[in-house]
């Protein structure tokens, strides 16, 4: 499938067709389209891989506290 490309020629202009060039126009975006979705695919494949991978953590590493806590300032401003 990806060994050679399915549209290694840009159009020949020197046809005049309007409909085989809509044709080329119509096959150029659907390729664009097969491509994203494998792009989208895979990154959904990934999100819902470690989705999956976090259920089988224990119970108790969900429920630590963040380790972002150490990185709080915590100031007291009084008003007079």
């Amino acid at each position: 499938m990806f060994g050679k490309p399915l549209f290694d020629k840009p159009y020949d202009f020197s046809n005049g067709s309007k409909f085989s060039m809509g044709i080329w126009i119509g096959r150029q975006m659907t390729w664009g389209a097969v491509l994203a979705s494998i792009f989208v695919g895979f990154l959904l494949g990934l999100f819902l891989f470690s989705y999956f991978v976090g259920m089988f953590l224990p119970e108790r590493s969900k429920e630590a506290p963040s380790p972002y806590s150490a990185l709080e300032v915590v100031s007291v401003t009084e008003i007079a």
